[in-house]
């Protein structure tokens, strides 16, 4: 996984005292009070708080290091979305909208169609690296402390075309992205018939692409200093069996050969067609 336990030790050892995130799980499961959010920086020294954002965000960083490229960084949305008439439309739409790039990409778990959840994982680890790549320091500020901040506001499209308003933030306890918003999620979910299919027993892969427009900024002080615009998601669905995607994993990220010879048919170099047969 790029990291041994002695790496994390090491991690976690750096921490300040109460700030771990075993130590503030146990915090929260002690506390009797109402079942409110936890606003933890007040309480905080706001020099140890910032040390700890600083922490996390170093570690979310280093899952990026020891891990090759995905393949899936080679998918053209182009190719992917070529028929795509009303999300392509929308895109267009928007102000000078940089050209999406697929920065997630792994076969969808039944428990992600549970509306009880309110909520979409994505990228948990290393397998998130090319998201963390995505975003700037601002923006991943703003997804850790997401007690003090709300989240960073991260507007996703479907296939369709449609909008979904999601709140970004992040589980320390998994490690992984979320893309919060119950109200959202479970239109979302629906909208895209994901609820039907996960019961009607399909295998669902999913790809999240990220992209950026000044026409994505809400107007209130950004967070985010980069220059093509604020942070905006493409997430598609592809049933394996229908798309004729298969189920060989081509690497730790789960992108399928012939996912791959699906969205990218050049041969890479090396390999014979009939290795991919």
């Amino acid at each position: 996984m790029g990291q041994t336990s002695s790496d994390l030790s090491s991690h976690h050892a750096s921490y300040p005292p109460g700030e771990s995130p075993e130590e503030r799980r146990a915090d929260t499961m002690a506390d009797p009070s109402p079942p409110v959010p936890r606003m933890w920086y007040p309480a905080k020294s706001p020099e140890k708080w910032a040390n700890t954002i600083a922490v996390w965000k170093a570690e979310l960083r280093a899952f990026g290091s020891g891990h090759a490229p995905a393949n899936y960084l080679k998918l053209k949305f182009d190719d992917v979305c070529g028929g795509c008439a009303a999300l392509r439309a929308e895109l267009a739409a928007l102000d000078a909208a940089t050209t999406p790039t697929c920065v997630y990409a792994k076969k969808l778990h039944g428990a992600q169609a549970d509306l009880r959840h309110g909520r979409l994982s994505i990228g948990g680890k290393h397998l998130g690296r090319h998201i963390t790549a995505a975003l700037t320091d601002g923006e991943l500020d703003a997804i850790i402390d997401d007690d003090r901040t709300g989240g960073l506001d991260v507007p996703v499209f479907d296939r369709d075309g449609r909008r979904y308003e999601f709140k970004c933030v992040y589980a320390e306890d998994t490690g992984f992205y979320r893309l919060a918003g119950a109200a959202e999620y479970e239109r979302f979910m629906v909208d895209n018939n994901v609820v039907r299919d996960v019961e009607l027993g399909k295998e669902l892969f999913m790809e999240v692409w990220a992209f950026r427009s000044p026409a994505l900024q809400k107007g209130q002080m950004s967070i985010d200093d980069h220059t093509d615009g604020a942070l905006g998601m493409v997430i598609l669905f592809f049933d394996l069996d229908a798309d004729g995607l298969g189920d060989e994993l081509f690497d730790d990220d789960s992108l399928t050969v012939k996912h791959m010879l699906r969205h990218y048919p050049k041969v890479p170099e090396g390999y014979e067609l009939e290795q991919f047969t």
